[in-house]
Protein backbone atom coordinates (compact mmCIF):
# COMPACT_ATOMS: atom_id res chain seq x y z
CA UNK A 1 0.00 0.00 0.00
CA UNK A 2 1.24 3.50 -0.88
CA UNK A 3 0.45 6.49 1.30
CA UNK A 4 1.03 10.02 0.02
CA UNK A 5 2.93 12.09 2.55
CA UNK A 6 3.15 15.83 2.90
CA UNK A 7 6.64 17.21 3.14
CA UNK A 8 7.10 20.22 5.42
CA UNK A 9 6.44 23.32 3.29
CA UNK A 10 10.03 24.58 3.52
CA UNK A 11 11.43 21.24 2.30
CA UNK A 12 8.82 20.87 -0.44
CA UNK A 13 9.56 24.43 -1.55
CA UNK A 14 13.30 23.76 -1.65
CA UNK A 15 12.81 20.57 -3.69
CA UNK A 16 10.48 22.40 -6.09
CA UNK A 17 13.00 25.20 -6.65
CA UNK A 18 15.85 22.71 -7.17
CA UNK A 19 13.78 20.59 -9.56
CA UNK A 20 12.31 23.46 -11.57
CA UNK A 21 15.71 25.17 -11.99
CA UNK A 22 17.47 21.98 -13.08
CA UNK A 23 14.68 20.80 -15.36
CA UNK A 24 14.37 24.17 -17.06
CA UNK A 25 18.10 24.15 -17.78
CA UNK A 26 17.80 20.62 -19.20
CA UNK A 27 14.77 21.51 -21.38
CA UNK A 28 12.06 19.78 -19.32
CA UNK A 29 8.99 20.91 -17.42
CA UNK A 30 8.16 19.79 -13.88
CA UNK A 31 4.56 18.60 -14.04
CA UNK A 32 4.14 17.25 -10.52
CA UNK A 33 6.02 16.19 -7.41
CA UNK A 34 4.89 13.52 -4.94
CA UNK A 35 6.40 12.16 -1.76
CA UNK A 36 4.94 8.86 -0.59
CA UNK A 37 5.53 5.95 1.75
CA UNK A 38 5.18 2.31 0.74
CA UNK A 39 6.17 -1.01 2.28
CA UNK A 40 9.54 -0.65 0.53
CA UNK A 41 10.26 2.82 1.97
CA UNK A 42 9.85 6.49 1.05
CA UNK A 43 9.62 7.60 -2.57
CA UNK A 44 10.22 11.04 -4.07
CA UNK A 45 8.56 11.00 -7.49
CA UNK A 46 8.92 13.71 -10.14
CA UNK A 47 6.70 13.80 -13.20
CA UNK A 48 8.41 15.54 -16.11
CA UNK A 49 7.43 16.50 -19.64
CA UNK A 50 8.90 18.14 -22.73
CA UNK A 51 7.80 19.00 -26.23
CA UNK A 52 7.24 15.70 -28.05
CA UNK A 53 6.97 13.63 -24.86
CA UNK A 54 9.36 11.94 -22.46
CA UNK A 55 11.37 8.77 -23.15
CA UNK A 56 12.99 6.28 -20.80
CA UNK A 57 16.35 7.86 -21.68
CA UNK A 58 14.98 11.26 -20.58
CA UNK A 59 13.87 9.82 -17.23
CA UNK A 60 17.26 8.14 -16.72
CA UNK A 61 19.14 11.34 -17.56
CA UNK A 62 17.02 13.48 -15.21
CA UNK A 63 17.29 10.84 -12.46
CA UNK A 64 21.09 10.94 -12.59
CA UNK A 65 21.28 14.73 -12.69
CA UNK A 66 18.63 15.39 -10.04
CA UNK A 67 19.87 12.54 -7.83
CA UNK A 68 23.35 14.09 -7.77
CA UNK A 69 21.87 17.49 -6.92
CA UNK A 70 19.79 16.00 -4.09
CA UNK A 71 22.90 14.27 -2.71
CA UNK A 72 24.62 17.66 -2.46
CA UNK A 73 21.64 19.72 -1.21
CA UNK A 74 20.15 16.97 1.03
CA UNK A 75 16.63 18.47 1.44
CA UNK A 76 15.01 15.26 2.76
CA UNK A 77 15.95 13.63 6.04
CA UNK A 78 16.35 9.87 5.94
CA UNK A 79 16.41 7.38 3.10
CA UNK A 80 14.16 7.52 0.06
CA UNK A 81 14.05 6.36 -3.53
CA UNK A 82 13.95 8.85 -6.40
CA UNK A 83 11.64 8.05 -9.31
CA UNK A 84 11.33 10.09 -12.50
CA UNK A 85 8.31 9.50 -14.71
CA UNK A 86 6.27 10.97 -17.53
CA UNK A 87 2.90 12.38 -16.45
CA UNK A 88 1.02 9.74 -18.46
CA UNK A 89 -2.08 10.00 -20.58
CA UNK A 90 -4.35 11.01 -17.69
CA UNK A 91 -1.87 13.55 -16.37
CA UNK A 92 -2.67 15.67 -13.36
CA UNK A 93 -3.23 19.36 -13.98
CA UNK A 94 -2.13 21.82 -11.28
CA UNK A 95 -0.92 25.14 -12.64
CA UNK A 96 -2.71 27.84 -14.58
CA UNK A 97 -0.50 27.06 -17.59
CA UNK A 98 -1.54 23.37 -17.43
CA UNK A 99 -5.20 24.33 -17.70
CA UNK A 100 -4.71 27.09 -20.28
CA UNK A 101 -3.03 24.67 -22.70
CA UNK A 102 -5.80 22.07 -22.26
CA UNK A 103 -8.87 24.14 -23.13
CA UNK A 104 -11.21 22.02 -25.25
CA UNK A 105 -10.11 18.77 -23.63
CA UNK A 106 -12.03 16.61 -21.16
CA UNK A 107 -11.03 16.82 -17.50
CA UNK A 108 -12.08 15.08 -14.33
CA UNK A 109 -12.16 17.02 -11.04
CA UNK A 110 -12.46 15.77 -7.48
CA UNK A 111 -13.13 18.35 -4.76
CA UNK A 112 -12.77 17.82 -1.01
CA UNK A 113 -15.78 20.03 -0.28
CA UNK A 114 -18.99 19.61 -2.29
CA UNK A 115 -20.08 22.28 -4.75
CA UNK A 116 -23.82 22.34 -5.43
CA UNK A 117 -24.07 18.94 -3.73
CA UNK A 118 -21.38 17.21 -5.75
CA UNK A 119 -17.64 16.64 -5.41
CA UNK A 120 -16.88 15.06 -8.79
CA UNK A 121 -17.10 16.78 -12.15
CA UNK A 122 -16.20 15.49 -15.61
CA UNK A 123 -16.56 17.68 -18.66
CA UNK A 124 -14.93 19.71 -21.40
CA UNK A 125 -12.69 22.52 -20.16
CA UNK A 126 -14.06 25.71 -21.73
CA UNK A 127 -12.34 28.50 -19.81
CA UNK A 128 -9.78 29.07 -17.05
CA UNK A 129 -9.26 32.09 -14.81
CA UNK A 130 -6.30 32.69 -12.53
CA UNK A 131 -6.20 33.93 -8.92
CA UNK A 132 -8.25 32.29 -7.70
CA UNK A 133 -8.08 29.36 -10.10
CA UNK A 134 -11.56 28.87 -11.60
CA UNK A 135 -12.50 26.44 -14.36
CA UNK A 136 -15.54 26.59 -16.58
CA UNK A 137 -16.64 23.10 -17.65
CA UNK A 138 -19.30 22.05 -20.10
CA UNK A 139 -21.12 18.99 -18.81
CA UNK A 140 -24.05 17.62 -20.85
CA UNK A 141 -24.58 21.00 -22.53
CA UNK A 142 -24.58 22.94 -19.26
CA UNK A 143 -21.74 25.14 -18.00
CA UNK A 144 -20.37 24.80 -14.47
CA UNK A 145 -17.86 27.14 -12.81
CA UNK A 146 -15.64 25.13 -10.48
CA UNK A 147 -13.19 26.85 -8.10
CA UNK A 148 -10.01 24.86 -7.48
CA UNK A 149 -8.12 25.06 -4.22
CA UNK A 150 -4.91 23.28 -3.26
CA UNK A 151 -6.78 20.14 -2.20
CA UNK A 152 -8.65 19.59 -5.47
CA UNK A 153 -7.43 17.00 -7.96
CA UNK A 154 -7.85 17.52 -11.67
CA UNK A 155 -6.75 15.08 -14.35
CA UNK A 156 -7.02 14.91 -18.10
CA UNK A 157 -9.33 12.22 -19.44
CA UNK A 158 -7.60 10.56 -22.37
CA UNK A 159 -9.87 9.45 -25.18
CA UNK A 160 -8.52 6.39 -26.95
CA UNK A 161 -8.66 6.52 -30.70
CA UNK A 162 -8.29 10.31 -30.84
Amino acid sequence: MVTTLELPEDRRGKILVLAEDLLQNLGYELVDLEFSQSDEGSILRLFIDKEGGVSLDDCTHVSRMFGALLDVEDPIAGRYNLEISSPGLNRRLRKFHDFKTRIGETVKIKLLKPLDGRRRFKGVLKKVEDEPLMLTLEIDGEEFIVPLDESARCNLVYKFGS
